[in-house]
């Protein structure tokens, strides 16, 4: 019963994001990655297999687990940069890969402290928002070619990748224990089967655009962390869930409001020149 609904609130969950995500831009979509989606599901489940304890404990660790996430999409820029063509996607999807799981094999040295976390991730974040900022905001210009032109193909492959991570994930949360249990919570189940499909049906440069934007929507996974590390004890698993959630919303929102409101005074200063 329990891997019963791992798998329809991870594959369900996936589409519903999935056709949110497609009708909006390659930034909006990298931001939109961002959503507790995997980490959610995987916390939840920590907890309702282990209990809330447990799952507070390894929301700490998936604050620095979240800068693994955002050097796995890196690694899939450097490869993308210099060998664009989809004859190099297996060597990308191995440096993706890799540089995930050595940031997290670093990271697992961390003690248990919040706000060292904390500190480690937003660094993270400032500087792959520099080392991305050069990255172009290409636009989807032409529709998806061959057999990922059917949509619903590409969300049942997306759903069956992050549902099979959140099988994985939890299946082996008891035996890592909270630590690198948290860690693992932290692999992006949704951006990183969309990152593929971006690649396969677009090309780089489409893929790049969603990219630059992903340690922004990385925020959100930022608050949701720190809402489940305090609230879970408070709240427990349900309650806590539902208003980590609303935390994350909430930051998406006022993100959102505020970048907004930035570009208007840019375009604004620009007129003026």
């Amino acid at each position: 019963m329990l891997i019963v609904a791992k798998i329809l609130v991870t594959f369900l969950t996936v589409i519903l994001l999935a056709k949110v995500a497609e009708r909006l831009s390659p930034r909006h979509a990298g931001l939109l990655a961002g959503f507790p989606l995997g980490t959610a599901i995987a916390l939840y489940f920590f907890g309702w297999q282990q209990g809330a304890a447990f799952a507070a404990d390894s929301a700490v660790f998936t604050l620095p687990g979240l800068s693994a996430a955002i050097c796995l999409a890196w690694g899939y820029q450097q490869v993308i940069q210099r060998r664009a063509g989809l004859n190099w996607l297996p060597l990308a999807i191995l440096v993706a890969l890799g540089c995930f799981l050595l940031a997290a094999s670093i990271l697992q040295l961390l003690p248990q402290h919040r706000g060292l976390n904390l500190l480690v991730v937003m660094a993270a974040i400032l500087i792959f928002r520099t080392l991305f900022r050069s990255l172009a905001d290409t636009q989807i210009q032409q529709a998806a070619q061959g057999i990922w032109a059917n949509k619903w193909l590409t969300l049942l492959l997306r759903a069956s990748i992050a549902t099979l991570s959140i099988l994985l994930i939890t299946g082996l949360a008891e035996l890592l224990g909270p630590q690198r249990a948290g860690l693992l919570a932290a692999f992006p189940v949704s951006f990183f089967p969309l990152m593929l499909i971006l690649h396969i049906s677009y090309g780089a440069p489409v893929l790049s655009a969603s990219i630059k934007h992903y340690p922004d929507g990385i925020g959100a996974l930022v608050v949701y962390c720190l809402a489940v590390s305090s609230l879970y004890p408070l709240l427990g698993l349900h309650w806590g869930t539902l208003a980590s959630l609303l935390c994350s919303v909430a930051y998406l929102l006022l993100y959102g409001r505020l970048r907004a409101h930035w570009q208007r005074r840019r375009d604004s200063y620009k007129q003026q020149l």
